[in-house]
């Protein structure tokens, strides 16, 4: 059972099982997503979540405080750090634009 994850940017598509990281998904799939710090701190790898968030791991409190900081803008509902998020639930799509 896998969730396939799609980068709209990149034009990829990996079939992954729950538990995997985007950033694991990222990093093997050779998209051009960009990571800073790793952690949550930074906000270089905001995305947008186009579809699918209910395949992912619910926000937590540090990534909403980078987000705002960010500046998001108007879609802060779809706005997610990739670095943060883990695939939750299998046959899905979640599909990423960053």
């Amino acid at each position: 059972m896998t969730t396939r994850v799609e980068i709209v940017n990149d034009f990829l598509a990996i079939n992954v099982k729950p538990g995997s990281t985007i950033q694991d998904v990222v990093e093997a799939s050779g998209s051009a997503l960009p990571f800073g710090c790793r952690d949550g701190q930074c906000g270089t790898c905001l995305v947008s979540i186009e579809q699918g968030m209910e395949f992912i791991s619910e926000i937590n409190e540090k990534e909403k405080k980078v987000i705002a900081e960010a500046g998001a803008g108007t879609n802060t509902e779809k706005a997610r750090l990739s670095c943060q998020m883990k695939i939750v639930k299998p046959n899905g799509v979640i599909r990423i634009k960053y």
